[in-house]
């Protein structure tokens, strides 16, 4: 139970540093990672079967999360959210290896699909932190690769 807290304080902290000091790239991974991770939480639990089988409704939020992060990457003037999507993918994959290998252990499941998004948090901080070293330095920092800064 402590690592759910945990990652709810760290998605927290990362996404309100996005939201105070990113660019509009940063602010949407945020809140597409944010409404994913509640959309998650919400969803029916069921201890006796869970992860027993692929979880089709987390398959169907993280394939959404990835879709964000997919055209956040197409559109964006910067490097991290391939980082970000790529990473995210690897969670999709998840699903599709518990389909493939049923005898999967739950607890192998649950653990891959869930200590991704550590890694999304980071990935998603480190592109703030370099936004605002951008805006420092050079004072603007262009959030899309069409139209003016």
């Amino acid at each position: 139970m402590i690592h759910i807290i945990v990652y709810f304080v760290l998605l927290a902290l990362t996404c309100g540093y996005s939201l105070a000091a990113g660019g509009q790239p940063e602010r949407l991974a945020s809140i597409a990672l944010a409404i994913a991770v509640v959309a998650t939480y919400f969803l029916p639990f069921d201890p006796s079967g869970s992860f027993r089988s692929v979880e089709v409704a987390e398959l169907l939020i993280d394939l959404a999360l990835l879709l964000a992060f997919v055209a956040i990457s197409a559109f964006a003037n910067r490097f991290w959210p391939t980082w970000l999507a790529a990473l995210h993918l690897v969670s999709v994959g998840i699903h599709g290896v518990k389909g493939y290998e049923p005898d999967l252990l739950p607890t192998i499941y649950a653990a891959a699909i869930g200590k991704s998004q550590y890694g999304l948090l980071m990935i998603l901080a480190a592109g703030v932190y370099r936004h605002t070293a951008r805006i420092a330095r050079y004072g603007k920092d262009k959030d899309w690769s069409w139209g003016a800064v």
